[in-house]
């Protein structure tokens, strides 16, 4: 395999045991030289996708003290040639969804469920580029693949961090630098959660992948689990009969305020909200996505694979039912062990599928298939 057409990959370079005990949530890692096969996309692709109506995308230009400007995609083919060659920076998200070879990068993340695992966003940077000293509310890896970054770190943030109001970016305010690192092509930087950063492009056609960890809001669960519940819960009205006279009209009394807070919070069923949970778990951050594959590609670089995975399509599987795209399929015996494979990874070999394949569980491929989730190579 050439590297022109070697696939992306990543190399933890510990025990996945000892990664999640002392950094997972917890410190940073510069880990150089841990990932390859980062060729693809290009700069001209990213500009591509950032033309596309359905891609998100942003333009940030600015350094320093500013001043800085935000723009959101899609953009215009014309917009490119007139930025100039330093301090900008186009951000392209959820390349894996769109560039399903991208998207192969997250079979080496397996240490964590991959239900976790969220998107690929990949930032193009001029000379100069930057989106400011900032901070995520997820773990984040940051994989250089072309020319060089320097980053540095600062303290853990929150809500309650002071931010520059004067930009229209979540700019923190100050940054004490704790850790400086240069990174280049194949270098991975992994921060936990919360972490103060700040990355500048030391060359032109400086690319960066960022591997965005789904970190679920209880709210928005919350919410989920309620609406699932209500869809098959017929209407239920307060009723009161045999109820006695209140001696103060205006008060609600703590007799009424527990019943009716018990009545509502017994209609949350726990099957119905495991649904809404697994539902809103695999479904993809884009959605409504064309499933179009080009193979081509993956199988210069992988005669072995036989088949893969969309890079919009998640799979995760719990009990009897595999749940692809927030749709429930459930499972029979012979159709099992075939879904836990697909959910597992991306990419299949012959020997693989061999193991798992049968009546029942080729005619559920083959459905999945015909639907675009899956390509054969």
């Amino acid at each position: 395999m050439s590297a022109a057409t070697a696939l992306p990959r990543f190399n933890l370079p510990m025990a996945p045991r000892d990664f999640l005990a002392r950094h997972w949530q917890r410190a940073p890692l510069f880990m150089p030289g841990a990932a390859g096969g980062l060729d693809h996309p290009d700069a001209d692709t990213l500009a591509g996708l950032a033309l596309e109506q359905e891609v998100e995308s942003r333009l940030i230009r600015g350094a320093g003290n500013g001043p800085w400007h935000l723009e959101q995609g899609p953009l215009d083919e014309q917009r490119f040639a007139e930025l100039g060659d330093r301090d900008w920076t186009l951000l392209v998200q959820s390349v894996d969804h769109y560039l399903t070879e991208v998207s192969l990068l997250l079979d080496d993340f397996g240490f964590v469920p991959g239900w976790r695992l969220d998107d690929i966003m990949i930032s193009y940077a001029a000379e100069g580029g930057s989106v400011g000293p900032h901070f995520d509310q997820y773990d984040v890896f940051l994989i250089q693949a072309a020319g060089r970054r320097h980053w540095q770190l600062g303290p853990q943030c929150d809500e309650q961090s002071r931010l520059r109001g004067d930009v229209p970016l979540k700019m923190l305010a100050h940054m004490p630098v704790e850790q400086e690192h240069t990174a280049g092509p194949g270098d991975v930087l992994y921060l936990p959660p919360g972490m103060a950063h700040h990355g500048v492009a030391l060359d032109s056609d400086c690319i960066t992948w960022s591997v965005g960890f789904r970190a679920p809001d209880y709210r928005d669960l919350l919410a989920e689990m309620v609406a699932e519940t209500l869809a098959d819960t017929d209407e239920q009205l307060y009723t009161d009969p045999g109820r006695a006279p209140v001696d103060d009209a205006g008060e609600l009394s703590a007799a009424d305020r527990d019943a009716m807070l018990d009545r509502a919070f017994g209609l949350l069923d726990r099957g119905a909200a495991g649904r809404a949970l697994a539902r809103w778990l695999s479904t993809p951050r884009q959605t409504g996505l064309d499933f179009l594959i080009d193979p081509a590609h993956i199988r210069a670089a992988d005669p072995a694979t036989a088949l893969i995975r969309h890079g919009g399509a998640r799979l995760l599987c719990h009990g009897d039912t595999a749940w692809l795209n927030g749709e429930p399929w459930p499972l029979n015996q012979g159709q099992k062990p075939l879904a836990r494979l697909l959910a597992r990874q991306r990419r299949y070999r012959h020997d693989e599928l061999a193991e798992v394949l049968n009546a029942d569980s080729r005619d559920l491929l083959n459905h999945w298939i015909d639907q675009g989730y899956f390509a054969e190579l």
